[in-house]
């Protein structure tokens, strides 16, 4: 079974409608590359990840990529789609644009087998970043239902929905940004996983008092190096530290902190110049 991914290039005041007619019309997930994003001054709130490839998003204006079944993507679906997205109020006819790409499920599944529902908003997380898709990959190999787990800087809650998707329902979600809870909120209630995340304000490891099974940090480096040594804390024994954002001149400090606190690194993964290391208590 393939699957269709269908780009439709609109106007930025479209969006919101756009998006919400895709979901009711049965799309599978929707992605959103707003060309205004490559312009924002992102600032380091929370140690956040913003660094976005160019040649991910339009020159100009909204590209809205949905995705579909090909069993369901029927001719007369598609042109229900073009018929309804160029009725939306405030559509501007000069841009819009459709297009259809055949995914193979090879392909598709070469890009994991749980599929999450995102909208980033404001928050860092899309899951194409090497942070945030090497963490996934540490946590399709070692998380388990029955384990406690909390997201240190969720930004989308990516991280957290993935965990939650692979039969965990006791995680906690962190950020210090209270517009990153907000979208992480949005986006557990889209994934039907809001009464399994408990999400809330904080800052790092701090205020825990709990302890846990995995801690998950996809933030920077001079963060996470803050909060090794309350992690191995609030860690049960033989508990995993999965952590990312460390570019690879921090590499060295980051394994030399990790291993004095105590930690055994179990795993390292490098992409694009970005480390993740999985280490175990």
């Amino acid at each position: 079974m393939n699957w269709i991914e269908y780009p439709i290039m609109i106007n930025s005041e479209a969006e919101p409608e756009v998006t919400a007619l895709l979901n009711e019309l049965g799309a599978n997930g929707v992605v959103i590359e707003d060309s205004a994003e490559l312009k924002k001054e992102h600032t380091d709130v929370y140690g956040e990840i913003y660094e976005l490839n160019p040649a991910d998003y339009p020159d100009q204006d909204i590209r809205v990529k949905c995705y579909f079944n090909e069993l369901v993507f029927t001719d007369q679906l598609e042109q229900d789609i073009q018929e309804t997205i160029a009725n939306v109020n405030g559509i501007q006819s000069e841009i819009l644009s459709f297009e259809k790409t055949i995914i193979k499920e090879s392909d598709w599944e070469n890009e994991g087998d749980l599929c999450i529902k995102l909208d980033p908003g404001m928050a860092f997380g899309t899951g194409d970043h090497p942070t945030t898709s090497m963490c996934l990959r540490h946590i399709e190999e070692v998380v388990q239902p029955q384990h406690k787990i909390i997201d240190v800087g969720t930004g989308s809650g990516i991280l957290s929905i993935a965990c939650h998707l692979l039969g965990v329902n006791d995680i906690k979600a962190v950020d210090l940004d209270d517009l990153a809870i907000k979208v992480a909120k949005e986006n557990f209630e889209i994934n039907d996983c809001e009464k399994d995340i408990i999400a809330d304000t904080g800052n790092l490891l701090t205020e825990e008092t709990e302890q846990y099974d995995v801690i998950i940090a996809n933030i920077l480096a001079h963060i996470i190096d803050l909060m090794i040594e309350d992690s191995y804390e609030r860690l049960n024994n033989n508990g995993y530290f999965i952590t990312s954002g460390i570019i690879e001149e921090k590499y060295d400090e980051i394994i030399e902190k990790l291993q004095n606190t105590g930690y055994t690194i179990e795993k390292v993964l490098r992409e694009d110049g970005w480390v993740s290391i999985r280490a175990r208590k």
